[in-house]
């Protein structure tokens, strides 16, 4: 048997710190763009290169983003 790296994606939310594969039943995928469509359709948002969990938005009366500070760094150390 042998042991290898491999490289791996997972989508952080930009704002909370939040990674998508903590809840997920799995933590990581082998393509960026997989990654990023798992996100997208678990709710979160790609807004300005950035990517925010469905936690950490809302949008005001004229549809712009509004991020909670609140949850800013909420799992930065975790």
């Amino acid at each position: 048997m042998a042991i290898k790296k491999v490289k791996m994606y997972t989508v952080v939310c930009d704002h909370c710190k939040y990674d998508i594969g903590i809840d997920q039943e799995y933590s990581c995928w082998n393509d960026a763009n997989f990654a990023e469509d798992n996100a997208i359709n678990s709710d979160w948002i790609e807004h300005e290169e950035n990517h925010y969990c469905n936690d950490c938005y809302d949008y005001d009366d004229d549809d712009n983003i509004l991020l909670k500070e609140s949850r800013k760094n909420k799992y930065l150390n975790k």
